[in-house]
């Protein structure tokens, strides 16, 4: 038989939390139960009716105070977003930590960041970083739409659509590397289709960098007086789009636009210290073809209009506290194309977009968040051919389930960056 010594069970008291709680009925309420915290190591034990308990323990040995949990669900069941048992202590153990004279707390198994622990012991999440998910949604899009033409057009879009529907869907990627100080975003096969005067507007891929860098890219130095050195380290990004396309857009129901590339620099005037909110200011430009009759893409391509130019955009996100569960979004962009053939060759033509938009996390099912997304949008847009200038102003209510969005958690910068 194995002996245990004195100074083998001051450990053990350590551990005693679990067992403590395994042979003492947890009568507390959940809300009322403390948590085994994460950041610090977990003690499994085995009680003598052979349950597993999670413990830990702290103050000296005299006043050691012993937190312990289950290490199953209510009525049994995994326990999932737990620690490893990096060992499972025997009973004598658990007994002698029971005849230590320690403090023995019922409390809750303990969560990683962003999740909760109900009282049978189930982990939710809490928190949802809703840069990174897969999301499908529906939304009502009442609008208003005018054309202004010198020349009525037949195709014109109806001026009112008040029972439109819209169906949307895209995968968001955003990758934080706090040792870099830089965040990576992408946004892959992201589209939306509005039934009722059908719009179809769909993007392949976009990528956008950002960066808070400490180490100064530049060294300006001046000669008015003695001369002095000064560190710059302007907040710079950059980013591309591939593919967007724009399939009868408003009061131009014919019409299909096809933007090829796109490449801006970017600046961020304002970041928050996780890089997650920001206001950001583009300036680049892009390339791309229309179609005035979209009927003509089934000749070919080279029916089309390409053109080259201009492109512009400020856009800004908040997330309203560290949860990730509101955000606010917005975005003004400006393109300025200049026609490379057809009629109007030489010709410069304006198209604006603007949204300003409200998501907020409603319920989870499973961890898997519905959000409502409120938003008010605008846009115009000329059409050289016809001589003609689109307005539409839309308000957008809806759903978007996300699948996948990890738990939202605040990583600031560390304040020396990697070489």
């Amino acid at each position: 038989m194995r002996r245990y010594s004195k100074r083998a069970l001051t450990p053990a008291v350590c551990l005693a939390v679990g067992l403590g709680g395994a042979s003492v009925p947890l009568v507390a309420r959940a809300d009322e139960r403390p948590t085994l915290r994460w950041s610090d190591p977990i003690h499994c034990m085995r009680t003598t009716k052979g349950d597993i308990v999670r413990v830990q323990c702290d103050g000296p040995p005299e006043q050691r105070h012993c937190l312990v949990a289950p290490s199953e669900m209510e009525g049994g069941g995994e326990l999932l977003h737990v620690q490893e048992c990096p060992t499972i202590e025997d009973i004598p153990i658990y007994q002698a930590l029971m005849s230590s004279g320690a403090k023995i707390e019922p409390a809750l198994a303990e969560t990683p960041p962003g999740y909760s622990r109900s009282e049978r012991g189930r982990a939710y999440q809490v928190k949802f970083d809703l840069l990174n998910r897969v999301y499908v949604g529906a939304s009502w899009i009442p609008s208003f739409q005018r054309l202004s033409s010198a020349v009525p057009s037949p195709t014109e879009g109806s001026p009112f659509g008040l029972g439109r529907g819209q169906a949307e869907m895209g995968l968001h990627i955003s990758a934080l590397s706090t040792h870099g100080r830089a965040r990576h975003d992408l946004r892959i096969l992201e589209g939306t289709a509005t039934f009722k005067d059908l719009e179809v507007n769909g993007l392949l891929f976009a990528y956008d960098y950002q960066h808070l860098h400490r180490r100064p890219a530049y060294w300006l130095t001046t000669f008015i007086g003695p001369a002095k050195v000064h560190p710059i380290s302007p907040p710079l990004g950059w980013g591309f789009r591939v593919l967007a396309i724009n399939d009868r857009p408003p009061a131009f129901r014919d019409t299909l636009d096809i933007e090829y590339a796109e490449v801006h620099a970017a600046w961020d005037p304002w970041q928050s210290t996780d890089l997650y909110s920001h206001v950001r200011v583009e300036a680049g430009g892009d390339v791309g073809e229309f179609w005035e009759d979209r009927s003509r893409l089934a000749r070919g391509f080279k029916t089309g209009v390409g053109y080259a130019g201009f492109s512009g955009a400020l856009r800004s996100r908040f997330s309203l506290g560290e949860g990730g569960l509101h955000s606010i979004q917005m975005d003004v962009t400006y393109r300025r194309p200049t026609l490379l053939a057809g009629d109007n060759i030489g010709s410069s033509i304006n198209r604006v977009n603007a949204t300003f938009a409200y998501e907020g996390v409603l319920i989870a099912v499973n961890d898997q968040p519905f959000s409502v997304r409120l938003a008010a949008t605008g846009s115009s847009r000329d059409d050289p051919a016809a001589g003609a200038r689109s307005f539409e102003l839309g308000f957008s209510a809806g759903l978007r389930f996300s699948f996948w969005a990890p738990p939202r958690v605040f990583e600031p910068m560390q304040e020396v960056e990697d070489p």
